[in-house]
């Protein structure tokens, strides 16, 4: 064989060894990246777990609020008004209180918008504060 020949020989063997290595290099990446989301996996959910048994030893210490995008409610008014409202978030920190933001109340009566409302007294007050606004629709008297 002449030089050139060798030398071809050689680095296509040295490329050979370079692709084996990285070959087993990606392996061991993704061999270990499996471990560390299965590692990462066990340990969130154990911490999960302690959250909810540390607020069944003692609610007191954290505070929570519910909170609903995008709720829609029924409520009637008389018998035959029934109205609908819609919000962007409701937030819901105790069984007697439910404040809505960014209100949109439509009925048969007419409309109301209003940047909050509060539901109170197990839904006999609602209160629409922050610029609301009322447009009645025309009635006709007989």
């Amino acid at each position: 064989m002449d030089l050139r020949t060798t030398l071809a020989l050689k680095r296509i063997n040295l490329y050979v060894k370079i692709k084996k290595y990285l070959t087993i290099l990606c392996y061991f990446l993704i061999v270990s990246g499996i471990f560390v989301y299965i590692f990462y996996a066990i340990n969130k959910t154990t911490q999960q777990y302690k959250l909810v048994t540390d607020y069944q030893k003692d609610p007191t210490k954290f505070q929570i609020e519910k909170i609903m995008i995008n709720p829609r409610i029924k409520f009637q008014h008389t018998e035959d008004q029934l109205y609908t409202i819609k919000a962007k978030r409701a937030i819901h920190k105790d069984e007697q209180e439910v404040t809505l933001f960014d209100v949109y109340a439509t009925g048969e009566a007419g409309n109301i918008t209003s940047g909050k409302l509060v539901i109170n007294d197990n839904g006999n007050h609602l209160v629409f504060t922050q610029n609301p606004v009322l447009i009645l629709n025309k009635t006709e008297h007989e």
